[in-house]
């Protein structure tokens, strides 16, 4: 099992890093096919994320991708958000987990065919603004082990007036707070997957690499295509583990 876990990892990296998310939409299907159950899939997902956004972080910072003074409200208000998810994923059934992660990448399909690659208004700033959406956003992440990019990208491109690859490197960022913030709290309950999660987190480390590099290769108008084409995976997958069993 840990060679599989060790090579999701990898896979899960590169479309962390290609995608500006945390790789809990990803992982957590895949995790429970893989026979682990909704809350042990989670626990494994955050250790991964914690790790892989950290390195995908520090990477974006040295390609200067964002400007830390501005995007650090998300971060402080998704670590907020990220310990009441936290608390959340300790007494909410494991059905009623899956059922709302479904309907969060159902709304991000949607968000995303419909939003324009480019800006189509003037990017927003407002501090206070970022606060209250990060926080927000890290109850979801905290709540459903995935890092919130989620739903982070497509509320910067459709809202706030980002460019789709600038959001997703904030996207990644973002991952950075509530993931480290998830991970404590759940450490902190006794619901972590140590082991699990070291080895999928180490695999991550090798693919996330590999996934900004083609980020930064891939024209704007692609990468949408190529965004949308992956959460309708997403969504096939978590539905038919949902509704079949």
């Amino acid at each position: 099992m840990f060679m599989e876990l060790g090579l999701l990892g990898i896979f899960v990296g590169i479309v962390s890093g290609f995608f500006g998310i945390g790789g809990g939409t990803v992982s957590i299907p895949i995790l429970l096919y893989l026979g682990f159950d909704i809350k042990q899939a989670i626990a494994i997902s955050v250790m991964q994320m914690a790790v892989s956004s950290v390195a995908g972080a520090l990477i974006h910072r040295k390609k200067q991708t964002y400007s830390f003074g501005d995007m650090q409200y998300f971060g402080y208000g998704g670590i907020a958000g990220a310990i009441i998810g936290g608390y959340l994923v300790s007494i909410l059934h494991g059905a009623i987990l899956g059922w709302i992660f479904l309907a969060l990448v159902i709304f991000t399909l949607v968000k995303l065919f419909l939003a324009n690659p480019e800006p189509i208004h003037e990017k927003i700033v407002n501090y206070p603004l970022y606060l209250a959406i990060g926080t927000g956003v890290g109850v979801f992440s905290g709540m459903l082990g995935v890092g919130g990019s989620i739903l982070m990208t497509p509320i910067l491109v459709s809202f706030l007036g980002f460019p789709l690859k600038k959001a997703s490197s904030v996207g990644l960022f973002y991952v950075m707070f509530t993931s480290i913030s998830s991970f404590v709290t759940l450490s902190w309950l006794g619901m972590m997957q140590y082991q699990a999660g070291a080895m999928m987190a180490l695999g991550s480390l090798i693919g996330i690499w590999a996934g900004i590099w083609l980020l930064q290769k891939i024209k704007i108008t692609h990468y949408k295509q190529f965004l949308v084409t992956f959460y309708i995976a997403i969504l096939i997958i978590t539905a038919n583990k949902l509704l079949l069993g």
